[in-house]
């Protein structure tokens, strides 16, 4: 008697769907801020903490190496996207 059995994987969109959210929400958010912030600093804010929340999301699913705490590894996240975020505004201007 043999029985097949069927593992269901999860896609991998259910897996970083949170990267794809905040690369989409990211740049008009930053947009946005900019209005009242120079430009470099408005996405340099809104990529920081967007990709602060998208790494805590993130994190809880899979988590981080080295035995990182959660809130570490998204500030981490946050500051490096934050950082280029502002960087690539800075160096290249969109208005």
């Amino acid at each position: 008697m043999t029985t097949d059995v069927t593992i269901l994987r999860s896609s991998s969109w259910s897996k970083y769907w949170p990267a794809f959210v905040a690369g989409v929400i990211s740049p008009p958010l930053g947009l946005i801020v900019a209005r009242w912030l120079p430009a470099h600093v408005a996405f340099g804010l809104t990529f920081f903490f967007i990709w602060f929340f998208a790494g805590l999301i993130f994190a809880r699913r899979t988590p981080p190496p080295w035995g990182l705490p959660i809130w570490l590894a998204a500030l981490f996240i946050g500051a490096v996207v934050g950082g280029f975020g502002l960087l690539l505004s800075f160096f290249f201007p969109w208005n």
